[in-house]
C-alpha cells in the first residue's frame, strides 16, 4: 500500500471516530455574579443543567467565575440552554483557639442569597450557548434573602 493510501485511510478512520465519537465545539463562559447594589458575591457556585450535560463554576472572591463541564478551562458544550442555579449555603467561621492560633469551625448554613435560586425551576435563569467557540460574558444578578 502506497502512503498516499496510508495516509487517506487514516484520515479517513480519523474523520469517522470524530463523526462517531462527537466533536463537540466547546464555548468558553465567564461572568459574575453580582447584587444589585453592584457588590460581588464572593462565594458559592454556579451550577447549569442541559440537555444532557452538567456545567459549574467556584464563584472568586470577586465574583467572577468560568463555567465549565469536566475540567476547569474546557468551555460549555454549545448549542445548548442550560437552566442556572447558585449555590451559596455554606459559610466557615475562624474560631481562635488560643491567641494566634486560628481554626475553622464547622460550617454553618447561611444563606446570602434568596433561595429561589438554588433549584432550576425557580431561579429564572438560563444560558443560551450558540454552536459558536466565540467567549460568552454571562453576568448574573441576584437578590438577598
Amino acid at each position: 500500500m502506497s502512503t498516499y493510501l496510508k495516509n487517506t485511510y487514516c484520515l479517513s478512520v480519523l474523520v469517522l471516530i470524530c463523526c462517531v465519537v462527537g466533536c463537540e465545539v466547546r464555548t468558553p463562559v465567564s461572568g459574575k455574579v453580582t447584587f444589585p447594589d453592584g457588590a460581588p458575591l464572593a462565594f458559592g457556585e454556579v451550577r447549569g443543567y442541559g440537555e444532557g450535560s452538567h456545567v459549574r463554576a467556584n464563584i472568586g472572591e470577586d465574583g467572577s467565575f468560568e463555567l465549565y463541564e469536566v475540567k476547569p478551562g474546557d468551555g460549555v458544550p454549545a448549542g445548548k440552554t442550560y437552566e442556572i442555579t447558585i449555590v451559596n449555603t455554606e459559610d466557615r467561621e475562624v474560631v481562635e483557639v488560643k491567641p494566634g492560633m486560628a481554626v475553622s469551625a464547622p460550617p454553618r448554613l447561611i444563606e446570602r442569597v434568596n433561595p429561589k435560586f438554588s433549584q432550576p425551576a425557580t431561579s429564572d435563569l438560563k444560558l443560551v450557548v450558540p454552536k459558536s467557540k466565540n467567549p460568552i460574558e454571562y453576568n448574573i444578578e441576584v437578590t438577598k434573602p
